[in-house]
């Protein structure tokens, strides 16, 4: 709050100054160095704040830069063009916070629903707000150099005109989708979205929505997507052509869930699913985003939801021996479908030529107890793979750009296997080709072996058959550490300190003496179902919910008709769909 609140104090300091000097002394090569230093500041606040809360610095600045003028040479029309242009900025200034409370006031913003589209803003706000900013910047030059400020009057007339328009377009868009009679209700109640899934989580984490899409249209029923958070809007909507629509407050959600919703679909714990997850007449059903033995996986926040999806037995074992007491009744198990695309080996590695070997390394977590990130010793593993002339698939976690180490450390070890390329020839993939053009299961079957750390991706990699190890970054004892992970029993694990890395790398690459464990394990994690159909497990189990929504709903309004009364109905449904 303290920097906040210097970011948007700091330019009225040297606006202030700018005014006096200008407005007040003959120095004016002094007071238009201090305009620049002050408009300086006015851009450097607005971008980290907002242009409006520098309203105050503005005006200062053009108050100096009109009073301060004397006309050059006497020219009546120069001085006219600029007290006009000055006395029309100011007055345009002045009215920029009001512009910016109708333009900046929130409404649904809504993608690829049929008879229905967003309006659009005629102009960014933002361009008319740092127009304003460019306008002074004009004026100030055309009191320097005595050229005319017509021009500038003009521009300032012409962004007055743009700020008019753009919020009259603004009110009458929220007009339309204020309400419960609205044109977007209207329009997605005649959609008739059979289930909707539901998004809510920091930038850059879209990848949790993406994963699952392909699955939940296997579903073969209508459905929407909505989110809260505008940047996975613009993403989303430019990626599928399901309905998206983006909901900045509970209000909105009120408006984009409709009774045809029968089921409602989550990919991870966000705070903000509480305003989803309290509409009784659907059935809220968890995916969560990975099935790991982290933290994350077992969090009590998730026996808030109707029905859990885990891929195996594990996934409801984990919650009980982490202290985490859910009725056994509210898990499915379902498989994990997305590694369907994972291809099953049955090749010895030991019989592989040469190896090429996934570093699938995670992020250092919220939390210092669940850092789980082997990157501390990342270059003793890259280097140890070079030294048995392995190929290096390096693939980091998405979230790993966000400790400063950590990005650190991946560029210094793209750049280890940059070299290594270049003297030995070996196709290591690291960079955005591994995270980019390569999907991680993609990265999954290029390999032979992986080494990991506790995350979903050394789950997903079980599928495979193929030997794996994994960081042991808490520096547990072994038993301990296969109390807390079981996923451990079926892997190699490397200590803290990487001291053992040898002796892990010859049962990685050579002997694998866990290969039955693996097998045994891998139902276990990610149920015992056939790999050719193994994805219909899930398609199966959601479809199931969204049918039974349907059938339920039908007997329930029926029996409502009958004179059992709403309330009555709403107890039915309630009652059917969480099995009390």
């Amino acid at each position: 709050m303290r920097i906040q609140f210097f970011t948007r104090l700091f330019p009225i300091f040297p606006a202030l100054l700018a005014a006096v000097v200008l407005g007040f002394t003959p120095l004016r090569t002094v007071g238009l160095v201090l305009t620049a230093a002050a408009l300086a500041g006015v851009v450097w606040s607005g971008l980290n704040t907002s242009f409006t809360s520098t309203m105050s610095s503005q005006l200062l600045i053009t108050f100096g830069v009109v009073t301060g003028l004397q006309p050059a040479g006497g020219h009546s029309t120069w001085s006219i063009g600029l007290t006009i242009a000055g006395g029309a900025l100011m007055l345009l200034i002045a009215f920029q916070p009001t512009v910016a409370a109708v333009i900046g006031k929130p409404t649904i913003e809504v993608a690829n629903l049929p008879t229905y589209a967003s309006g659009r803003l005629p102009v960014a706000p933002v361009i008319l707000y740092a127009t304003n900013v460019v306008a002074i910047a004009l004026l100030a030059a055309a009191m320097a150099t005595g050229v005319t400020a017509w021009p500038v009057a003009a521009l300032v007339v012409l962004n007055i005109g743009a700020s008019g328009y753009t919020a009259l377009r603004a009110r009458l868009e929220r007009r339309r989708t204020e309400g419960t009679a609205s044109a977007f209700h209207s329009a997605i109640e005649a959609y008739g979205p059979e289930f909707v899934l539901y998004f809510s989580a920091p930038a850059n984490t879209e990848y949790h929505v993406h994963m699952w899409l392909p699955y939940l249209e296997r579903i073969d029923r209508r459905f929407t997507i909505i989110v809260r958070e505008p940047k996975a809007f613009k993403m989303l909507a430019a990626s599928t052509p399901h309905p998206v629509v983006y909901c900045s407050n509970v209000s909105m959600v009120d408006q984009a869930v409709t009774a045809s919703m029968r089921a409602c679909f989550y990919v991870n714990n966000g705070a903000l699913n509480a305003h989803m997850v309290r509409f009784n007449h659907m059935t809220h059903i968890q995916l969560l985003h990975g099935d790991s033995d982290k933290a994350s996986s077992c969090n009590p926040v998730t026996a808030m939801y109707d029905r859990i999806f885990v891929a195996g037995q594990a996934g409801i074992d984990r919650y009980e021996a982490n202290g985490v007491h859910i009725p056994r009744e509210k898990f499915d198990i379902v498989g994990r479908p997305q590694v369907e695309t994972i291809e099953v080996s049955h090749d010895r590695i030991g019989d592989i030529g040469e190896k090429v070997v996934l570093y699938a390394s995670t992020w250092v977590g919220l939390y210092t107890d669940a850092n789980y990130c082997s990157l501390p010793i990342g270059e003793t593993i890259v280097r140890k793979l070079l030294e048995r002339k392995a190929t290096v698939i390096l693939r980091p976690h998405p979230y790993t750009h966000r400790d400063v180490t950590s990005a650190t450390t991946v560029a210094r070890l793209n750049a280890i296997l940059a070299e290594d390329r270049e003297k030995t020839g070996r196709q290591h993939i690291f960079g955005t080709a591994a995270t980019t053009e390569m999907s991680v299961f993609d990265c999954a079957n290029k390999a032979d072996a992986m080494i990991s750390d506790v995350s979903g991706v050394a789950s997903d990699f079980l599928y495979s058959a193929k030997p794996f190890a994994l960081a042991n970054m808490l520096g547990e004892s072994k038993a301990s550490f296969e109390a807390s992970f079981p996923l451990a029993k079926a892997a190699y694990i490397v200590e803290a300190a990487g001291a053992n890395l040898d002796a892990v790398l010859d049962e990685l690459l050579e002997d694998d003496s866990l290969a039955d464990t693996r097998r045994e394990i891998k139902a276990y994690y990610l149920g015992d179902f056939d790999d050719a159909p193994y994805a219909e497990a899930f398609v199966s189990a959601a479809r199931s919910y969204v049918d039974a929504g349907s059938a339920m709903e039908s007997r329930v309004i029926t029996a409502g008709l009958a004179g059992d009364g709403a309330g009555d109905m709403a107890d039915g449904m309630s009652e059917a769909r969480t099995g009390v």
